[in-house]
């Protein structure tokens, strides 16, 4: 069963738990309070299950250049974080409004207690006005029993969003460089897009290329190239201004997104974030090595799709990278 269909049957199944609680709780059953608590360990066992999700695999160098696709496991972790998200936030909204109906409800009941123990019945009416009155306080008793056990529910609910908004943010980074990952950066990229149609802020995509990084893996081992990939995307974050949105691309690629910034600016950034890795010196346990970027650089026209947009910039990194690495390719608005 695929996440995306184990989070739909999960979501119907937190539904149905509430349906079911609300039918337990209005028959007086002893067992509501373990009904939710069921579903709150239901919850954290799925919270548990997605974030043992195999992380996406690397992006392979070499071979004909272009723009890989998003890991789609990584894209139904963040979707089913979504979905439970809005299912968590539908099931308060229905705890709040059941909370208010029984205040309102008690409080009217009240009301009418106080007017029927002040009417003056006949004898022969007496029997039947107990018996109401006792419905009434039953009825209100009821009230209160489901609000505590309402507030319970809240509370539970309220750490079960905590807990998803945590798993948001975290299927939003990459796990290794700590920078917004692939997902986020597709969400940022749409996002720009849609301003840039609506508002015409200017607005350019660098796409970065670690120069032979394989070179890095085959001769020092992964743990080596993973240090080379943090202290590089470390040494690039503390170049770039706080609205500049960084992101790992994949494998051994950056993406940075400049706001409020055309070709021509984006281009001295750029120039600026390859002297700065270039005369930097990273240091491994029995080497220091030396790293240089290729970079593409787009200005986002009033045409451009994401895709589109993505297309550009990655040409203009492959044409970098042809013309030796080491420098800087700035995309015409085709």
């Amino acid at each position: 069963m695929s996440i995306t269909t184990y989070m739909t049957v999960f979501g119907a199944g937190l539904i149905a738990g509430m349906i079911i609680l609300f039918v337990a709780r209005k028959i007086y059953s002893g067992e509501s309070v373990d009904i939710i608590g069921a579903l709150g360990r239901l919850f954290t066992l799925a919270v548990a299950a997605l974030r043992r999700t195999p992380a996406a695999a690397e992006t392979p160098e070499g071979g004909n250049h272009q723009v890989q696709p998003v890991d789609p496991r990584e894209q139904n972790l963040y979707d089913s974080a979504q979905a439970i998200r809005q299912i968590l936030l539908i099931m308060a909204s229905n705890i709040q409004r059941t909370d208010k109906a029984a205040n309102h409800s008690s409080l009217v009941l009240g009301d009418v207690k106080s007017t029927i123990n002040t009417m003056a019945l006949p004898k022969d009416l007496g029997e039947a006005q107990d018996l109401l009155l006792k419905e009434i306080d039953q009825v209100i008793s009821s009230n209160a029993t489901l609000k505590g056990e309402l507030a319970k529910s809240q509370e539970i609910l309220s750490e079960q969003q905590h807990q998803i908004e945590d798993l948001r943010t975290a299927v939003r980074i990459d796990g290794l460089t700590q920078l917004a990952n692939r997902v986020y950066f597709d969400e940022k990229l749409n996002e720009m897009i849609v301003l840039r149609k609506r508002y015409g802020d200017p607005f350019s995509l660098l796409m970065i290329d670690l120069d032979n990084f394989k070179a890095v893996n085959d001769s020092y081992g992964h743990p080596a190239g993973d240090r080379i990939l943090k202290g590089v995307a470390l040494k690039i974050k503390a170049s770039l201004r706080g609205s500049d949105f960084l992101a790992r691309f994949g494998g051994d690629e950056y993406a940075l997104i400049l706001l409020k910034t055309d070709a021509a600016a984006a281009k001295e950034v750029a120039w600026k974030l390859c002297e700065e890795v270039r005369g930097s010196r990273f240091l491994l346990d029995d080497a220091t090595l030396s790293m240089t970027l290729s970079i593409g650089v787009a200005e986002a026209s009033g045409n451009d799709t994401e895709e589109s947009l993505l297309e550009r910039a990655d040409a203009a990194l492959y044409r970098a990278k042809a013309a030796g690495r080491n420098g800087v390719t700035v995309a015409g608005a085709e």
